[in-house]
């Protein structure tokens, strides 16, 4: 419809208008798509991660945490990969959440963690190995899957979790040494 195209031509990513100063594609990009089956995919995702890490972190880390993922997509797009365009779709961004997850939580054991973590990272390895093809994907969203924003996605999830980490740590070790 008009009023989807409108929207979808506002917010993807483009990298010529960016490049004119239209930064906030960078962001916005995650959250338009390429029809109804791509976002009801995305939003499926998204919900089920949202479920897993707001056991785990507050609304507002989790907040940080997607917009993080969602700029870290849009960066990596628009530097490495600028024949994507336009670009549009949060499936980077979800890679960024798993990622958090799998390290963040505490839900689940350490064996489990490790398993998804070698299932996620075989995942994107396969998908950007430059021979990697989403048949089925590609005709149900009837785009080229931008497999690269994935790995974008997964690098901001993997920064995010290695500060909550650190900022624990630091938190614990300057909270040691004082006495109440």
């Amino acid at each position: 419809t008009l009023f989807e195209s409108y929207f979808f031509n506002l917010l993807s990513l483009d990298p010529e208008k960016t490049h004119q100063g239209q930064y906030w594609r960078l962001l916005t990009a995650n959250f338009v798509h390429f029809g109804w089956a791509h976002t009801i995919m995305n939003i499926a995702a998204l919900i089920m991660c949202t479920f897993a890490l707001l056991s785990e972190i507050s609304p507002l880390k989790y907040l940080c945490l997607l917009v993080v993922c969602c700029l870290t997509v849009g960066t990596g797009i628009y530097w490495f990969n600028p024949e994507y365009q336009p670009y549009a779709g949060l499936s980077g961004a979800i890679h960024g959440l798993i990622v958090a997850g799998i390290l963040l939580t505490r839900d689940y054991p350490l064996w489990v963690r490790v398993i998804a973590g070698v299932i996620l990272v075989g995942k994107l390895i396969n998908e950007n190995n430059g021979h990697y093809e989403a048949n089925d994907l590609q005709m149900l969203i009837d785009v080229k899957i931008a497999v690269e924003s994935h790995f974008y996605g997964a690098i901001g999830g993997l920064v995010c979790a290695i500060a909550a980490k650190l900022f624990t740590w630091v938190t614990i070790k300057n909270n040691a040494g004082k006495i109440s």
